[in-house]
């Protein structure tokens, strides 16, 4: 993310010790990396509640994709003639229903 090497590291740190002075120096470096850890878990986690969105939608688009091959399959299906032994003959027979 930030691309700071050694040697920033140790001129900011100069410069915060001249600032500060050594005895509120330790109190400062304390708060930084507490408020760093802090900053670093809520990117964990908002990281890891993205990831888990992503996956959700992925799922629903699976879902979705499934049930419209079968709603498909089966209108496809109930189109389907009928088998000829249920239907009248078109020979003129009549159906021994009637």
């Amino acid at each position: 993310m930030f691309d700071i090497g050694f040697a920033e590291l140790l001129i900011i740190g100069l410069v915060a010790l001249l600032v500060l002075g050594p005895e509120r120096l330790p109190k400062a470096a304390r708060t930084v990396g507490y408020w760093g850890g802090r900053a670093r878990g809520y990117m964990r986690q908002m990281t890891m509640e993205l990831e888990r969105e992503v996956q959700q939608a992925e799922i629903r688009e699976q879902i979705e994709k499934t049930r419209k091959s079968l709603n498909q399959k089966i209108s496809l299906d109930g189109d389907s003639p009928s088998p000829p032994s249920s239907a009248p003959s078109q020979r003129g027979e009549q159906d021994p229903k009637d």
